[in-house]
């Protein structure tokens, strides 16, 4: 990786000069967050906001995840040089029809609203902000242990029960039988995926008293306090909590599946904050009714699976996806491009020289 593209090597210099930057917006990462992050280090930029819609009227095939219509993309280029985006479409007919476009930054981790085979072929420089959000995500993984562990979900749910019925609560300590749990101190974490996200995690339990084992076949060395176990077969019957970080590719669907499961201890709590297809949610379901697992918290989803029945039990928590939705994320995220950007201008600069 060419080091003006490296964001473990951010630079704080600022560019006295520099080409056309549009900063495209959108409903989930505002243009102002960029110009935050912009301001005193480069010059010459222009915001806009894209305008979400569910009929784009440009083809979209070669994106996911995205928000807005390419056309209006197409319409905001006006001989710039740089985008810096979150979430709007750039597609292969944007590019073709901007050439003066040779770099885009993307506040994300993996920037599946961009045609990448079409940047490439027609030399556009992608850069993305990789672990932007990994200290989020770690702070909601064991916020979703602590809950599960201590039986906070039931326990809410009772209490709206009794605003609603006109019921009395907190009269007596002796209301706290109901809902018995467990501390994190001694229990066994196992995570699938030592990556930062991972490694994050594995702090914070470490911090808690917890032992953490993990599997990952793609890491050799394990880090401090982590144990590395052989195979995931070796791992889950060996720990209280699985906590799931691995990248999801086409070969690790469902991962995690009924066979997995069956060999957790009984009584296991199970965590997803990655990706949906790395759970077999049908066999999920069937362990929880069953009693085998104790619960299961998951900030993502199948669309298709069975998330109603899933979240119909008191023991399961699921969330919208909101893993690295803070302000902390989003500053990081415009930091990181921005950062990419300086080093993209700063190169050019040096070639123009």
């Amino acid at each position: 990786m060419p080091p003006f593209l490296d964001p473990t090597h951010p630079q704080e210099t600022s560019v006295p000069t520099s080409p056309r930057i549009l900063v495209i917006g959108d409903s989930y990462m505002s243009a102002e967050v960029f110009a935050d992050a912009l301001d005193g280090r480069v010059d010459d930029v222009e915001l806009r906001t894209m305008t979400p819609t569910d009929a784009p009227s440009w083809s979209l095939d070669a994106l996911r995840e995205y928000e807005g219509d390419p056309a209006e993309v197409d319409a905001f280029i006006d001989g710039h040089e740089v985008l810096v985006v979150h979430g709007a479409p750039i597609t292969r007919r944007v590019l073709e029809q901007n050439p003066s476009v040779r770099m885009i930054g993307c506040a994300r981790g993996g920037p599946v609203n961009i045609d990448l085979d079409a940047a490439a072929e027609l030399g556009v420089t992608v850069a993305t902000t990789p672990g932007k959000n990994a200290e989020a995500v770690a702070d909601l993984t064991i916020g979703f242990i602590i809950t599960a562990f201590r039986n906070l979900r039931p326990a809410l749910q009772d209490v709206d029960a009794a605003a609603a019925e006109g019921r009395v609560i907190a009269e007596s300590a002796f209301e706290g039988a109901r809902w018995f749990g467990s501390e994190l101190r001694g229990a066994r974490l196992g995570l699938i995926g030592l990556g930062h996200v991972a490694r994050l995690v594995a702090a914070r339990a470490l911090a808690l008293g917890m032992t953490v084992t993990a599997y990952d076949p793609f890491v050799a060395d394990a880090v401090e306090g982590v144990t590395l176990a052989p195979s995931l077969e070796a791992l889950l019957p060996e720990i209280d909590v699985l906590s799931i970080h691995a990248r999801a590719t086409a070969e690790n669907r469902h991962l995690v599946g009924e066979a997995q499961l069956g060999l957790l201890p009984e009584g296991a709590v199970l965590v997803n904050t990655a990706r949906e297809s790395l759970v077999d949610e049908t066999a999920l379901l069937a362990a929880l009714r069953s009693g085998r697992l104790r619960a299961a918290a998951m900030d993502v989803c199948e669309p298709d699976g069975p998330w109603r029945e899933l979240v119909a039990l008191p023991q399961v928590q699921l969330t919208p996806h909101i893993g690295g939705a803070t302000f902390e994320t989003l500053a990081r995220g415009a930091r990181m491009v921005v950062d990419r950007v300086v080093e993209h201008l700063e190169h050019t600069e040096e070639r123009a020289s």
